[in-house]
C-alpha cells in the first residue's frame, strides 16, 4: 500500500497556479517496500576455483524488490496534472543503495490528463507496465534471459507515452535517445504496447529495437505477444516472445531466440499460488535454458505478507543461465527461498 505522506505529517503547500491567483492543489507521497529472502541455492559455481558447492544467502525479496520512492502531483486544473517519481533500490541485507545510481529506478517528470500521459527522464519501459497481466514478474523472471531484457527494463533519457483506456484497448510508445555525439541513432530504444481487455480475457503485443550504441547499425529487435484469462478460481497465463540480436559483445555472438512463459495464479483467501514453465530456445543451438518456478505467499495484513520460491532449472549445451555463481555450462541449480515483505 502506498500511503500519502499527510498520513504521516508531511503535505505539500498548495501553489499559485496562475496570475489569475487560481490555487493549484499539491501533494507528494513517500512511498516503498522492504523485503528479506533467506535463499539456498544448489551448485553455486566459483570460476576461480572451478567448484560448485551449495550456498545459503540473505537477499533482497524476490517477490516485492525492496525500494523507496516520492512522487508527487499537482492540479493544473481542466483535467490537467504535473507528475514526479524518483525511486531508489536498496538491499536491506547490507543496507547498500543498489548500482551506481542512486534513483536508479526511476526519475521522471510529466504531465497526465484525459489524453493518458507523457513522461520525461529515467523510467520503466511500457512493456513493465502492462505484461506482468501475461508472465511471470519480479526476481525470477525471463526478463533476465538475454535478448529479453526489454520485456522489464528502465532506461535513461527516455520520454514515454501511455494512452487511456479507450474502450479496452490500452498501450503506449517509449523512446530513449542514445545520446552518441556525431550518431542520432546509436544506443537508442524504441517500443511500442498495445493491449485489449474485455472481462476476464486479456491480450497484448510488444515490438521493440535497440541500436547497438557503438554506431554499427546493428539492431537487438524483439517482439512479445501474451494473453491471460480469469476464470475466478485460477488465472491462466501464456507469453511467447522472438528475439533477434545482432549485437556483437565480449560475452556472445549474434543469436536468435524464443522465449515461451506458461503460468497460473491460484487466489486462495489469503494464500496465494503460482506456477510458471519458462524455457528459452536458441536457434539452430542446444544452448538451451528453462526453469519451473512455484510461488506460494501468505498476507498476514495488506502490508505485509509472507512469500516462498521453489525453482528448478536446467541449462542444456553450452547454455550456463544461473541465478546464483557465476553459471557453468549445462549447469542445473535449485533454489528454495522464504522471506517477509512490507509495503509502505
Amino acid at each position: 500500500m502506498k500511503n500519502p505522506i499527510s498520513r504521516h505529517s508531511l503535505i505539500a503547500a498548495a501553489a499559485i497556479a496562475s496570475a489569475g491567483g487560481v490555487a493549484a492543489q499539491s501533494s507528494v507521497t513517500i512511498y516503498g517496500a522492504i523485503g528479506l529472502d533467506v535463499v539456498s541455492a544448489s551448485k553455486v559455481y566459483n570460476a576461480t576455483t572451478g567448484q560448485s558447492k551449495s550456498q545459503l544467502l540473505i537477499e533482497d525479496n524476490a517477490i516485492v524488490n525492496s525500494r523507496i520512492g516520492f512522487k508527487g502531483a499537482e492540479d493544473l486544473g481542466g483535467g490537467l496534472k504535473a507528475v514526479f517519481d524518483l525511486e531508489s533500490s536498496i538491499n536491506p541485507d547490507t543496507g547498500r543503495s543498489r548500482g551506481t545510481q542512486f534513483w536508479n529506478r526511476g526519475a521522471y517528470v510529466g504531465l497526465e490528463g484525459g489524453f493518458g500521459s507523457i513522461k520525461f527522464g529515467q523510467q520503466w519501459d511500457v512493456a513493465d507496465d502492462y505484461f506482468g497481466n501475461y508472465m511471470v514478474f519480479a526476481y525470477y523472471s525471463p526478463f533476465f534471459f538475454d535478448g529479453f531484457y526489454s520485456l522489464s527494463n528502465y532506461y535513461s533519457n527516455a520520454i514515454k507515452y501511455n494512452s487511456p483506456n479507450i474502450g479496452g484497448f490500452q498501450g503506449g510508445l517509449y523512446y530513449a535517445l542514445g545520446e552518441v555525439p556525431g550518431k542520432s541513432t546509436a544506443g537508442r530504444f524504441f517500443q511500442g504496447v498495445a493491449t485489449y481487455t474485455t472481462g476476464p480475457f486479456s491480450i497484448g503485443l510488444a515490438v521493440d529495437s535497440l541500436k547497438d550504441s557503438a554506431g554499427s547499425g546493428d539492431t537487438d529487435d524483439m517482439w512479445a505477444l501474451g494473453a491471460s484469462y480469469d476464470f475466478g478460481v485460477a488465472k491462466a497465463r501464456v507469453m511467447y516472445a522472438r528475439s533477434d540480436d545482432e549485437i556483437t559483445t565480449v560475452s556472445r555472438s549474434p543469436f536468435k531466440a524464443g522465449l515461451i512463459d506458461l503460468g497460473v495464479d491460484v487466489p486462495l483467501g489469503a494464500f496465494s499460488l503460482s506456477g510458471d514453465f519458462v524455457k528459452k530456445d536458441v536457434k539452430d543451438s542446444p544452448n538451451d535454458t528453462q526453469y519451473f518456478r512455484f510461488r506460494g505467499g501468505y498476507a498476514l495484513s495488506k502490508r505485509t505478507s509472507l512469500n516462498a520460491n521453489v525453482i528448478f532449472l536446467k541449462n542444456s549445451g553450452a547454455a550456463n543461465f544461473v541465478w546464483y555463481g557465476a553459471g557453468k555450462a549445462g549447469q542445473k541449480q535449485n533454489i528454495f527461498t522464504f522471506g517477509i515483505t512490507h509495503s509502505f
